[in-house]
């Protein structure tokens, strides 16, 4: 009988505090590796990916091209915060891109999907509606898989999704939270949004005769296992950007970084291009530091340094 109590209230604490996260991590885009500079920069957000051909990632911190400008493909603020990202999740077949081009962003899950258990998911999504993006369509989604795409593998077009509109997307203006759940079929580690859906089965409407793309903005992606929390959770609480706040050397650097800092920050992150995170430091209490990188490769690396309240980084160069 105490076995049973016991596995009884393991169980039930376990579903209490895991309920409460969302397992998306960087759901709203804030967290950056680099201040985006361009175009096709899905590598400057941290934990997200591209995931097929070239999304945008926009914020505030590059000044004009970040919200609410966003290059060319429209105005549009963030949902919340400072940062959003874009995809093309259509295009006429006979534009430059030919048929069936899409373009997805994709992120690892902070851990699996339990076989079983009901998720609720959502995300926030936008119409570009901008001149030569003045393409509107259905079928905007969100997919899970376990394996991670990239930019030259991307996602099949299976006409499938685990959520995804019915209705063509047409606001330019508000924003539109896409939700709804599933039960888990598979141990699912990453999550992708895009257009899962070939041409034939996705519907359109041009707002603009020479219009050829449909693109929009996403942001605040949620995946948990609470419901309540998916339908009122807000996004995250914005940090400052900054990125003069400490100095590196030598850079390029062989086998030590040395990091001098104007202010204490307490935790150390380092990405490659791709945006994979290779080092995490926590519980630092820093202003004078070194790091170990003599198992980098040659390459271009970030480091970001974060406290309570902001957060900065800087480019390194690993050359021997």
């Amino acid at each position: 009988m105490k076995t049973k109590l016991f596995l009884l209230l393991t169980l039930l604490i376990s579903s209490a505090t895991y309920s409460q996260i969302n397992l998306v991590q960087n759901p709203s885009f804030e967290d950056t590796v680099y201040c985006p500079f361009g175009t096709n920069q899905m590598d400057a957000c941290a934990n997200w990916l591209n995931f097929g051909n070239s999304p945008e990632y926009f914020n505030t911190c590059t000044g004009f091209g970040g919200p609410p400008i966003n290059y060319n493909f429209g105005y549009q603020y963030a949902n919340t915060g400072n940062a959003l990202a874009g995809v093309i999740l259509y295009a006429r077949p006979s534009a430059p891109s030919g048929p069936n081009y899409r373009e997805f962003i994709g992120a690892q899950l902070s851990s699996p999907l339990i076989i079983g258990v009901k998720y609720f998911i959502s995300f926030y999504a936008n119409c570009a509606a901008q001149i030569q993006v003045a393409i509107a369509c259905n079928k905007v989604g969100l997919n899970f898989s376990t394996i991670q795409y990239d930019q030259f593998n991307r996602p099949p077009l299976t006409n499938s999704a685990h959520l995804f509109t019915d209705s063509i997307l047409m606001d330019s203006v508000l924003w539109v939270r896409v939700s709804g759940s599933f039960i888990a079929d598979s141990a699912y580690q990453f999550v992708g949004i895009g257009n899962y859906f070939d041409d034939s089965n996705t519907d359109t409407i041009n707002f603009r005769p020479n219009a050829f793309q449909a693109y929009y903005y996403i942001d605040d992606v949620c995946v948990t296992t609470d419901s309540l929390y998916n339908e009122t959770w807000t996004g995250l609480p914005n940090k400052d950007i900054y990125s003069d706040k400490f100095n590196i050397y030598p850079n390029p650097a062989k086998d030590k970084l040395y990091i001098e800092a104007n202010s204490n920050f307490s935790e150390l992150d380092v990405f490659d291009l791709q945006g994979k995170q290779l080092t995490r430091i926590y519980n630092l209490n820093l202003k004078d530091y070194s790091i170990d990188v003599s198992n980098l490769i040659n390459g271009i690396y970030f480091i970001r340094l974060e406290n309570k309240d902001s957060y900065s980084f800087q480019k390194f160069i690993i050359n021997r």
